[in-house]
């Protein structure tokens, strides 16, 4: 099982005591070198020293969050081994663009770096800062082509494309990345038509959680259904998928304390629901006593789910308490494994 964890940002993690005054300086001027980046930077590089593998930056247009990819390029120079992912919304931003700066950050990472296609949620960013579409099945059409484009600049010399929302004539990134043949395509997506993008086009995709931590065995057994339907698709066009989710880790001395703290998390973040992945995540329901939470991932592992996408509460200070509490124990059991 691979280890990733989110990286800290405004309206991607509940923040807590210490990142709370980090957020709220990126909406003043002033302050020197960013709080946010500084704190990021120390959570992901204690991260990489625990032998976690990937970090997720989230963009967030109407949020004061860094840009994904300025953060990802800033994160590339100062980390050595851990794989950094930028998110990206097709509707935003040109793919011709994309695949050049996923060349660079790639280039500038030493081959560490992967891209989250995310095909929006958000109606009021795409309507300032790109273009709206309300019908999901164009969405995701454009969502196919954008990679399409992604993959021909990356791949090809002379890329010509004519599609109903993107055009490219004699096309190529003459910057290569160093990973072959480009950077690793990661996306979520649970309605048909996003799932034969992915199966298509994808080399990793976000399983949908639970809603919330009370749904966790009916969820389990539709994420084993979601995973196993993805494995058809992809078998029938001759291809591998990665699955993935997003988790909440929320440690206590017994089940009943770890609940409570998970009940007063949900609480608060339904006074803000700008943070849907922090609530998300909780509904993977990595919560109670370490023995309570290794069993559950031990559960998503055989139903193939290869790598977590782990947020802490609080940020810095859980992640040392499950890197003391679990990981001695997960690293065991996944070299018993081996």
């Amino acid at each position: 099982m691979r280890l990733g964890i989110w990286c800290p940002a405004p309206l991607s993690i509940r923040p807590d005591a210490p990142v709370k005054p980090a957020f709220e300086a990126l909406t003043r001027h002033g302050g020197g070198v960013d709080r946010n980046y500084l704190y990021a930077l120390d959570v992901l590089q204690r991260a990489e020293a625990l032998g976690f593998e990937l970090t997720l930056i989230a963009q967030r247009f109407f949020g004061p969050d860094l840009d994904s990819w300025m953060f990802a390029s800033a994160l590339a120079a100062q980390t050595r081994s851990i794989e950094i992912m930028a998110a990206v919304h097709p509707g935003i931003i040109d793919p011709r663009v994309v695949a050049k700066h996923a060349a660079s950050v790639d280039r500038i990472s030493g081959g560490r770096f992967c891209i989250n296609v995310v095909n929006g949620s958000r109606p009021e960013e795409f309507l300032v800062f790109g273009q709206l579409i309300e019908r999901s099945e164009a969405r995701y059409r454009r969502m196919h082509e954008f990679i399409q484009v992604m993959k021909g600049m990356w791949l090809e010399d002379d890329f010509t494309f004519r599609g109903e929302f993107y055009s490219v004539e004699h096309g190529t990134v003459p910057t290569k990345s160093v990973r072959a043949p480009h950077p690793p395509i990661y996306a979520v997506s649970r309605v048909d038509e996003g799932m034969n993008v992915i199966a298509q086009e994808c080399d990793a995709w976000f399983v949908n959680s639970p809603r919330t931590y009370q749904d966790y065995e009916p969820g389990l057994k539709r994420m084993e259904s979601e995973v196993a339907e993805m494995e058809r698709r992809c078998a029938e066009l001759g291809r591998k998928m990665h699955y993935g989710l997003s988790a909440c880790v929320l440690i206590g001395d017994t089940d009943e304390e770890a609940i409570a703290v998970a009940d007063g998390y949900a609480a608060q973040l339904a006074h803000d629901p700008t943070i849907k992945s922090a609530s998300v995540a909780v509904g993977a329901n990595l919560i109670g006593t370490p023995k309570t939470i290794l069993e559950r991932i031990r559960r998503y592992e055989s139903i193939g789910i290869d790598f977590l996408m782990l947020q802490f509460y609080p940020m810095r200070q859980g992640l040392d308490v499950f890197a003391q509490r679990l990981l001695p124990e997960l690293r065991s059991r996944s070299s018993q494994a081996a």
